[in-house]
């Protein structure tokens, strides 16, 4: 049965800066039903102003159509997580995903470079989840590529974050970052099948620095990586930097794993 899609926000972060109720209009237009949102428990806005931007926020995709499948934000176990859960139940999603080690509260951004780095993480993590089991949220980590380099006994720092990790942890594979570190997505996703919910489905060369391509156009065999995320609850198409509008490379991606059978648009 194919995968229900959405699309990560960071990829059209330019139009939704410039006018949000446009952008998320346009990726509705596009096909779209769902989306992944990024930013969310910015600690460097007020707290009021960001329950109002998320009521905003909720109303222009329900104008659009549009559900929010998770998001990208500030992962706690402290006080200061009971107003991010607050904005996750605005927004009608109950996924929490770390986008990079330094969203995690008392971790630094460069804590992958050391096995104790690695289980601070973990900790980090762990105790942010069970913290956020009592609002019904669920916690996740996404990789880059750089969550393969190895630590001090040569172990990728990957595996080493997930053999810590609670169960309750979730995990969202970018396949596209797992390829350009050298690793295969599609053994990656079967080593981890059941902790992984969601997947970041996208293309382009492997190579850092180098813009990506529509899903289907580039090196990275997302058909295998699809297939072997047999608990993924959504495909969703994420570009970095692309050439051309972003919008469009993202419904070339869309159509293309719904023509083959991969993905539905419906949400």
């Amino acid at each position: 049965m194919a995968t229900p899609l959405a699309l990560q926000l960071y990829t059209v972060r330019d139009a939704l800066a410039a006018d949000r109720a446009a952008a998320l209009a346009r990726a509705a237009e596009q096909g779209f039903r769902a989306v992944e949102a990024f930013g969310i428990g910015n600690a460097q806005r007020d707290v009021a102003d960001r329950l109002a931007d998320a009521r905003t926020f909720r109303a222009e995709l329900d104008a659009n159509g549009l559900k929010v499948v998770a998001v990208h934000g500030s992962v706690s176990a402290g006080e200061e997580a009971d107003a991010v859960y607050d904005e996750l139940e605005i927004l009608g999603t109950d996924r929490l995903i770390a986008p990079v080690p330094g969203a995690v509260a008392g971790v630094d951004g460069k804590a992958l470079a050391t096995a104790g780095g690695v289980k601070l993480l973990a900790e980090g993590l762990n105790a942010a989840a069970a913290r956020a089991e009592s609002r019904g949220v669920k916690v996740g980590y996404h990789n880059h590529d750089f969550e393969w380099q190895p630590v001090e006994d040569g172990t990728p720092a990957y595996d080493l974050l997930v053999s810590n990790l609670d169960p309750r942890v979730f995990l969202e594979v970018d396949v596209y970052w797992a390829h350009t570190a050298g690793q295969n997505p599609a053994e990656v996703i079967t080593s981890y099948v059941d902790r992984v919910f969601t997947l970041h489905v996208k293309d382009g060369p492997g190579v850092r620095d180098q813009l990506q391509t529509a899903v289907g156009e580039g090196s990275v065999d997302n058909v295998a990586a699809i297939a072997a995320g047999t608990n993924v609850g959504y495909h969703v198409i994420e570009l970095d930097e692309a050439a051309g509008d972003p919008f469009d490379v993202a419904k070339a991606g869309g159509d293309w794993l719904v023509a083959h059978g991969h993905s539905t648009w419906a949400a």
